[in-house]
């Protein structure tokens, strides 16, 4: 009888094992008597029990306060009092409840910053005391402390001090006076300078290799240096791939050496693109480019565009001077079709620029244009040739890539014709135009732009219209179409002697790809200089921004303002608005 009631021992004890269900009983910790930083900071040193079980709830209670203590003492609470409290809600919760008095805290009543050796004497650490983000007066915090330390250690890495080290560094508290003393003495040593640049195999002649390096051997290093040497790389044109590595591992008589493996671009690139703007109709884009032609770094690219009222061929040849990644000199021939209204333009160009990138961040042009265009304004047809020395300047800044919440553009260009250089008529061109993006509080996103110029001439019927100031258009006075604004003639639009365009945006940044904007345009093309804001025209309306993967894409609905009919334009365009 005991033997056949064994076995139904075992499978009574086996089932009542398979149908226990594990209780659900759970532990809330609450933090009560501060909040804010103080409460996340004990919340992240007294964690939670492990379980609701008695002995880990116990443990738990047991260990809170000193926990506790510990993180208050790190953001300067050394008298803190703190007591854990347990609270029964119902069969499967218990709750914890932390209540803290963290009484007075601990201030600052010295902070002693000083730093000895040649970075003792350098410029960048200069009032490097009042940046650390500790003072007197404060409220002893450790982690400050901690980042203080550090932004010194990090400062003399960046400025080439490798074997400086603290000859002090603590932080004495009294915590029954309420006050603490910080000591930081930071020993530089010697600063390290640029060593030998030594290049990766590479098509590019190493002579022509070492003209692209910004610094000279022995300058004093610097990492921002080191940072912007890798960006300028990248940004040659002659390379897919870039690291700069500075061998502080193989210092040699206070020089580091700096490696630089690189990876170059295909010989030969090819671009295609497609767009639409209600300026010029559909387009298409093709390109071909060789980044290097040889070894010197000369590169060549031809571009075409052929869209519905305009189609153009450009050939550009380069070749980086003595400063290669900031001074170069461009060869350029080109044609181009134009046919707006009733307006038809054929120019055949060839001109030689001068490019140099100064210290300030602007580019200067110096350009030597020799330009012919045969054009028709109505039926009156025409051919001028002209020779165009030109000088511009220019700069742009930006960030937030293809579709920057802040820059700028800024443009002001000069160029002269005259029957002395051989050209056909006497020419004086002005002109200036800026833009400005800013965005507010990470939504609102405001644009500014406005155009000038000015012609001077003794026969302005044998200007070119690529010459002359037209106003109307996706990018000028929107509400009007293309190049519709200007001084008439029987009723067509010949361009004028000046120039001026004004416009505001604002943009609300409803998601992190769409925008919704409001804008208003003023301004017009003038025969006269007295004609100027006296004849404006004006454009207003909204629209809708999507900034996608290939840049922003803009949809408008413009009205005119003050026109008789105030018609309303559909504006349809792609790019970035700098």
């Amino acid at each position: 009888m005991r033997g056949a009631l064994l076995p139904l021992a075992l499978l009574a004890l086996v089932a009542l094992l398979l149908g226990a269900r594990p209780a659900h009983a759970g532990v809330e910790v609450a933090i009560e008597g501060i909040s804010g930083e103080l409460a996340e900071q004990v919340r992240g040193h007294v964690g939670a029990p492990t379980s609701a079980d008695p002995a880990a709830v116990a443990a738990f209670r047991r260990r809170a306060p000193e926990r506790a203590e510990r993180g208050l003492q790190a953001l300067g609470y050394y008298d803190a009092k703190v007591e854990v409290r347990r609270q029964r809600l119902d069969d499967d919760q218990v709750r914890l409840t932390v209540v803290v008095e963290p009484g007075e805290p601990v201030l600052l009543s010295r902070v002693n910053v000083l730093i000895t050796g040649p970075a003792g004497t350098d410029p960048a650490f200069a009032g490097i005391e009042r940046r650390l983000g500790i003072a007197e007066g404060d409220i002893l915090h450790h982690g400050r402390y901690e980042a203080a330390r550090r932004a010194i250690q990090n400062l003399a890495l960046d400025r080439g001090y490798f074997d400086g080290r603290f000859i002090t560094r603590r932080v004495e508290v009294d915590p029954e006076a309420r006050e603490a003393e910080v000591m930081l003495h930071y020993d530089s040593g010697v600063r390290y300078r640029f060593g030998a640049v030594q290049f990766a195999e590479s098509p590019l002649a190493e002579e022509f290799l070492q003209r692209l390096v910004p610094f000279e051997r022995g300058e004093p290093y610097t990492a921002e240096q080191v940072a912007a040497f890798n960006r300028q790389l990248l940004d040659s044109g002659y390379f897919s791939d870039v690291r700069v590595r500075p061998r502080r591992d193989a210092t040699e008589e206070d020089q580091v050496p700096v490696d630089v493996d690189l990876s170059t671009r295909a010989r030969h690139e090819i671009t295609t693109g497609v767009g639409f703007t209600t300026d010029l109709g559909g387009r298409v884009r093709l390109g071909w480019r060789r980044p290097w032609v040889n070894q010197w770094g000369h590169s060549l690219a031809v571009e075409s565009e052929i869209a519905q009222r305009r189609q153009n061929l450009t050939s550009t040849y380069t070749v980086p001077l003595r400063e290669p990644l900031r001074t170069q000199l461009e060869y350029q021939v080109g044609i181009q079709a134009q046919n707006v209204a009733d307006i038809d333009t054929e120019q055949v160009t060839a001109s030689v620029q001068h490019r140099h990138r100064l210290e300030s961040g602007w580019q200067q042009v110096l350009s030597l244009r020799a330009y012919r265009e045969r054009f028709r304004i109505d039926d009156d047809r025409r051919t001028t040739q002209l020779y165009i020395p030109g000088v511009s300047w220019s700069r742009v800044r930006s960030r937030g890539g293809l579709d920057p919440r802040w820059g700028d553009r800024q443009l002001l260009s000069l160029e002269v014709a005259d029957p002395e250089l051989a050209s056909d008529i006497e020419l004086r061109r002005v002109r200036a135009a800026t833009r400005w993006v800013r965005t507010l509080a990470d939504r609102h996103r405001f644009l500014v732009r406005g155009e000038v110029g000015a012609l001077a001439t003794d026969s302005f019927a044998d200007v070119p219209p690529s010459l002359r100031f037209y106003a109307g258009g996706d990018q000028s006075v929107r509400g009007y179409k293309y190049q519709t604004l200007g001084p008439e003639e029987n009723g067509t639009v010949i361009g004028g002697r000046y120039l001026a365009v004004a416009s505001a945006e604002y943009g609300y940044q409803l998601t992190p790809n769409w925008r919704p904007a409001v804008f208003i345009d003023s301004g017009n093309a003038y025969a006269d200089w007295d004609d100027l804001g006296s004849e404006a025209k004006t454009g207003a309306g909204f629209g809708i921004r999507w900034s996608s993967p290939v840049g922003p894409v803009r949809l408008d609905l413009a009205s005119t303002v003050g026109e008789a009919d105030d018609s309303w334009r559909l504006h349809f365009s792609m790019g970035s608005d700098l």
